[in-house]
């Protein structure tokens, strides 16, 4: 399968010879890296097409497509084909609901009753508890009747509601007393969101976040708009001639605040920088969500997380975002899966690189961010000055 490659490289202008050379090589063989990275995988069959973005210290180094964005269009992945980014929403309703209490307009321990009193024991839940997954309120879209049919047509707020209060049983713990990955918290802030400032959540986080950034090709995701460049989701399929099939529908009013947006490596870039540069929220909010959770009596949240399949440490959420060690590495991010896509936004603080990679399938590619960020920084490790 013919892989398809555009970049945004270094701008080298501004460089004296010594430099440029040494910025040349650090091009090169970041590109040789990645690019084996993607052909293994499109090769394999493994993904159609992927997209890839790395910065380091606030500049992009790196912006790569590859593979096919529309199989049946035969249209190539470049580097503005946009992509649907499922979870990585997470941290962008979790920046909305900060904002909105920098300005005095809600509190993260304000109880869910205060925005949906009929909810079930909604006094005993608050905003920082669905945002850290210690609300107990079961996961929707792990419920039994959660499916392609419910999934694919287009629901209100209050008929999600509904349908997540109806859940039995509804807890699987005591609010604050455990820990459990929910999407239903994420739906439920960002409803929220909506009622304090009365606008659609996409209308929002655009003004807030998208617009004044730079960020033109994010958007919370419709899929009745036209959306140039925009990556076709495909499923796995061995029996099929190319190896893919298209993936189920999912309106994006299922996923809303959990996992809706659409974006490109070089938006996510950008986001990131400016996230944990200070330049999106006050210093203090930024500390609350990157610190680790808590329970109700004070333990870390992570202390009652199950391990990670194969050892290592268990990563602590904060807000919307995660925190942990990869590698011996320090990581910030977040991944996210939604029907044929997956992708997967990591900052690596101490070395000040960002890796974002984004594919429109889910499958054995959609789990090679970890590879990706070896070939990575065996390339920024070989250009290094010895």
């Amino acid at each position: 399968m013919k892989s398809f490659f555009a970049s945004a490289l270094i701008i080298f202008s501004a460089l004296g010879g010594a430099a440029a050379a040494a910025q040349s090589d650090v091009e090169t063989r970041l590109q040789a890296a990645i690019e084996g990275f993607a052909a293994e995988r499109i090769e394999d069959r493994q993904a159609p097409g992927l997209a890839i973005g790395v910065a380091r210290g606030g500049e992009v180094l790196f912006i790569g497509g590859y593979g096919e964005a529309d199989i049946e269009g035969a249209a190539p992945v470049t580097d503005e084909t946009v992509f649907r980014i499922g979870s990585v929403t997470k941290q962008f309703t979790a920046a909305a609901l900060l904002l909105l209490e920098e300005e005095g307009r809600l509190s993260l321990d304000d109880p869910l009753s205060a925005f949906f009193p009929d909810f079930p024991r909604a006094d005993a839940v608050t905003v920082r508890q669905l945002l850290n997954h210690t609300s107990g309120i079961r996961n929707y879209t792990a419920l039994d009747d959660f499916g392609p049919r419910a999934s694919a047509l287009d629901h209100d707020g209050e008929t999600m509601v509904a349908y997540i209060a109806a859940a039995d049983p509804l807890y699987d713990f005591d609010p604050g007393t455990g820990w459990r990955y929910s999407n239903s918290g994420y739906m439920l802030l960002g409803l929220i969101v909506e009622q304090v400032t009365g606008e659609p959540l996409g209308e929002h986080l655009q003004e807030r976040l998208f617009d004044p950034l730079g960020m033109n090709d994010t958007r919370m995701d419709d899929g009745r708009e036209i959306v140039p460049g925009r990556a076709r989701g495909y499923d796995a399929d061995e029996e099929a001639p190319t190896g893919f099939v298209n993936t189920a529908h999912i309106s994006p009013s299922v996923a809303a605040g959990a996992g809706a947006m659409r974006s490109t490596p070089a938006d996510l870039l950008v986001w990131t920088d400016a996230l944990l540069g200070g330049r999106v929220l006050s210093a203090e909010s930024l500390d609350a969500m990157l610190a680790p959770g808590t329970l109700s009596d004070g333990r870390m949240a992570s202390s009652v997380r199950t391990a990670p399949e194969g050892g290592g440490p268990v990563s602590d959420y904060g807000l919307g975002i995660m925190t942990g060690e990869r590698d011996g590495r320090r990581t910030i991010g977040h991944g996210g899966s939604i029907n044929g896509f997956n992708a997967s936004l990591i900052h690596y603080p101490d070395e000040q690189v960002t890796i974002t990679l984004l594919v429109n399938t889910v499958g054995p590619a959609s789990t090679g961010a970890p590879v990706l960020a070896d070939a990575v920084f065996d390339a920024l490790d070989a250009s290094a000055p010895q």
